[in-house]
């Protein structure tokens, strides 16, 4: 019998299963791994590490707002030092030198100026573009200005009034040529807000911008259409519009301040009498009268402020005259005295007083073309040129730093730039 032969490939293969078989059953039998570690944290273990984080980020609050606070305390301390040693100075009737730089010098930049020092000490200032047509805002950073576009709709950004925010935010009053109407514009930290606050009619020149004692923005305005001097306040939600003086053309050349009872007042020229006027708000009621109307023609480039001892007072061009004046409530007369009077003085005038409480005015010489600056000693008024490389000074606005030195924003004619000076013993800013 013929037994048939087996391939060595089928040998090899069954010795393989065979093998396999026996190692699988010398193993025992396979179980599945034991089940993995749990790796989710329990809730009071979440619950423990937030509160862990909690506490840390406290902590870190803490430590953030002390510093802060220390830093705030060492800012005031240095003000008040820069303060003394600016009193210190003028007792020893010390002056420091004039530091001019450029700001803007993009062509036609610089007018209708607004100076206003940021809360952190620096300066900044409002301006019309008129090359592009526009409205500008710029701002010094320690180290060099930066320059930024807040509206460029139309032809809107002349009369420009620059004001911080209690928080600290820079905010502007405007007319819009190109519609006619009163706008404002604030900044949130990263953009502009745009705002119109009157339409009715053309409206909104001679712009003025103050904030209340309870911190919403109010502007003194020329209605053009009634010739009417008007007042915008914001209530919160809503800007609320009246008329403070109807008599006349009246309201051109405004200024907004605060009385230290917190009522709006308002400096102003009454172009149908050419008179200076004054209006101020008792709480219920706008009550106006004329400060000026001896020399016939005055009230032009009014600026107002008030003293430290509360009282109103306002720095103006009398047109009549050509001279540079100031007038000053004391309790129940308005006292005028001539500032300057030396060939055409006077016009684009701004009031601010200085640490000691004396006041001082920036203000353009028409018969030299400079810029030039007066201060009153307690007894006589002292007037020094600022500048006068070419025909510069218009459109000025004075302001005083943190450390109690003047400082001025104005507009370069000859070469069409936005120049800022201030005094100090360093070149910067």
């Amino acid at each position: 019998m013929h037994i048939p032969s087996i391939p060595h490939s089928l040998i090899l293969l069954t010795v393989i299963l065979t093998a396999t078989s026996q190692s699988s059953r010398a193993q025992g039998p396979l179980n599945p791994p034991g089940a993995p570690a749990p790796t989710m944290k329990s809730l009071q273990e979440i619950w423990d590490k937030v509160g862990t984080l909690q506490t840390t980020v406290g902590t870190l609050q803490t430590t953030a707002t002390s510093q802060q606070q220390q830093i705030s305390l060492l800012q005031q301390q240095n003000t008040l030092l820069q303060q003394q040693n600016a009193l210190l100075l003028a007792n020893a009737n010390i002056v420091l030198p004039w530091q001019i730089t450029t700001v803007d010098s993009g062509g036609g930049v610089g007018q209708y100026t607004s100076l206003a020092y940021t809360p952190a000490g620096q300066p900044a200032i409002s301006y019309w573009d008129n090359s592009n047509i526009r409205l500008k805002y710029a701002v010094f950073n320690g180290s060099i200005w930066t320059s930024s576009t807040v509206d460029s709709t139309g032809a809107a950004g002349v009369d420009t009034s620059l004001a911080f925010t209690p928080g600290g935010q820079p905010a502007i009053s405007y007319y819009d040529m190109m519609n006619g109407d009163l706008k404002y514009a604030v900044f949130n930290g990263s953009t502009w807000t745009l705002s119109t606050v009157d339409s009715t009619g053309v409206v909104g020149s001679a712009t003025s911008l103050a904030f209340t004692p309870a911190g919403q923005p109010a502007i003194s305005y020329y209605d053009i259409t009634s010739a009417d001097l008007k007042y915008a306040v914001y209530n919160g939600s809503s800007w609320t519009l009246s008329t403070v003086d109807s008599t006349g053309n009246v309201g051109l050349y405004t200024s907004l301040a605060f009385t230290p009872a917190g009522q709006p007042a308002i400096s102003y020229r009454d172009d149908t009498n050419y008179d200076l006027k004054y209006a101020v708000f008792n709480g219920s009621i706008w009550t106006s009268s004329i400060v000026d109307s001896t020399a016939g023609d005055v009230g032009l480039h009014t600026s107002l402020a008030f003293t430290p001892a509360g009282q109103p007072a306002i720095s103006y061009f009398d047109m009549m005259n050509g001279d540079l004046k100031y007038a000053l409530f004391n309790g129940s007369t308005w006292t005028l005295s001539t500032v300057d009077n030396s060939s055409w003085v006077g016009t684009y005038t701004s009031l601010a007083f200085t640490p000691a409480g004396q006041p001082a005015i920036s203000y353009y010489d028409g018969g030299n073309s400079d810029l030039k600056y007066a201060v009153f000693n307690g007894s006589t008024w002292t007037c020094s040129t600022v500048d006068s490389a070419g025909s510069v000074g218009q459109y000025t606005s004075l302001a005083f730093t943190p450390g109690g030195q003047p400082a001025i924003s104005y507009y370069d004619d000859t070469k069409r730039d936005l120049k800022f000076a201030v005094r100090k013993p360093f070149v910067s800013p």
